[in-house]
């Protein structure tokens, strides 16, 4: 009986699944919706695992199965309106550990940091910065970054994450910024996440911060390159650094350590003219150039050079060959790492055939996104698809669908319906 019963469990029937071709929504819960989203249909601040939502100055972390729900009201410095962590009105971290960044009218960059106890709903204690102030998580860690540079200096402090305690302060002398780790965290929509881990750079060393006492830790034998390093990417146990376009030219370079271990190349680099298909031009440079959006796509990294964007496989370099995309052409994925190349007026293809991946079903719109297994978006639209495309549901969201917290590929979806926020599960036909 005991093998019998064994044998069962390791054969018994998978739970329904949206995306397995027989799975249809059913309506799990319909609350009044919480706080509204944006303009865009997307909030400041959506973090599905804490179950917190927040846009404008309103604040609200949902009722769960093991969360209690609240509504807070924020101070209008502290009002969420911005994407970009670290910059005035955005959200640093996530779960137990929120850091509001402020901003006031008139004035450029963040104006104080604030610690949100997400449990109870509560501002727990507010540090006014400086002029010319940036901000930072440092990674795994409790400690907020906030660094102020100046032409000849940068001085760092570190404030605990908790209780908003000055933990201590670092001046460094010459030439230094302080550069965002970025693409670390690429969302499914195709924007930067909500990770900014920062570097020190100078004309000469790049390094990183000790949380623990603000130690500078220069990494060995690595040089920026010529120009202004705009991005950093930690792309396993290799740093790769990348200069903005240079106004007028575009002409821009990307420098790559060596790996610290296995079969990658011990450091590359290519230099290039950057001309990003899907970005309008910058005012500043005159080129096409959005650098919230991510370089590293699926498991490759994408140069928008003018002459068609170079595809390279970021942990080998030059030791393997390099793809070039026909000019206009780019990569996405739909919140998986599939690589799909993109371009106006025609039809979306993988990168490479046999992936196990759909491309954008036909009737959609190049903006369609996948939300989760089976489901997309396109505007309004909400559609359950099948392995053959076919409709198994369709409706419309007031906002961006999303999975909520802890809910795997294939699970409950939560969309706005006019005043209402759904969530859907999944079902089999009777």
């Amino acid at each position: 009986m005991a093998v019998g019963l064994l044998v069962a469990g390791c054969f018994a029937p998978s739970p329904p699944m949206f995306g397995d071709g027989e799975a249809v929504p059913e309506e799990a819960s319909r609350v009044p919706l919480p706080v509204r989203p944006g303009p865009d249909g997307t909030w400041a601040l959506n973090d599905p695992a804490a179950g917190l939502l927040g846009q404008g100055r309103t604040l609200v972390r949902l009722d769960g199965a093991e969360n209690g729900g609240w509504r807070l009201t924020l101070p209008a410095e502290f009002a969420l309106t911005s994407h970009q962590p670290g910059a005035a009105h955005s959200v640093l971290g996530g779960g137990r550990r929120v850091i509001l960044v402020g901003g006031r009218d008139g004035r450029r960059g963040p104006s104080a940091i604030a610690g949100l106890n997400p449990e109870r709903g509560l501002l727990l204690w507010r540090q006014a910065l400086p002029l010319g102030s940036q901000v930072f998580l440092l990674e795994n860690s409790s400690v907020v970054l906030t660094a102020v540079c100046r032409p000849r200096s940068c001085r760092l402090t570190g404030w605990d994450a908790w209780s908003g305690v000055l933990q201590w302060t670092r001046a460094v002398s010459g030439a230094v910024g302080v550069v965002c780790q970025a693409d670390a965290l690429a969302t499914a929509d195709g924007r930067s996440g909500d990770h900014c881990g920062p570097y020190l750079v100078t004309p000469d060393r790049v390094g990183t911060v000790d949380p623990g006492d603000g130690g500078l830790h220069w990494q060995a034998a690595l040089r920026p390159p010529d120009g202004t390093v705009d991005r950093i990417i930690k792309e396993n146990d290799r740093v790769i650094m990348v200069t903005a376009p240079a106004k007028g030219s575009c002409h821009a370079t990307v420098l790559a350590s060596g790996v610290e271990s296995g079969d990658g190349d011990r450091g590359w680099q290519y230099s290039f003219v950057w001309d990003q298909p899907q970005a309008p031009r910058d005012a500043r440079t005159g080129c096409r150039w959005d650098r919230t959006l991510p370089l590293i796509v699926g498991y490759r990294m994408v140069l928008p050079d003018a002459k068609g964007t170079l595809v390279v496989d970021p942990y080998f370099g030059t030791l393997r060959r390099s793809r070039r995309l026909a000019r206009g052409e780019y990569l996405v994925t739909y919140g998986t790492m599939n690589e799909i190349i993109r371009a106006p007026g025609r039809p979306d293809r993988l990168l490479y055939a046999g992936a196990d991946q759909l491309v954008r079903p036909h009737g959609l719109s190049p903006a369609a996104r996948s939300v989760t297994g089976g489901f997309w978006q396109d505007g309004r639209r909400l559609l359950l698809l099948d392995h053959r495309g076919n409709t198994l549901w369709r409706g419309t969201s007031d906002c961006q669908a999303f999975r909520p917290a802890n809910k795997a590929v294939g699970g409950p979806l939560a969309y706005c319906d006019g005043n209402d926020l759904v969530t859907l599960r999944p079902v089999h036909k009777d």
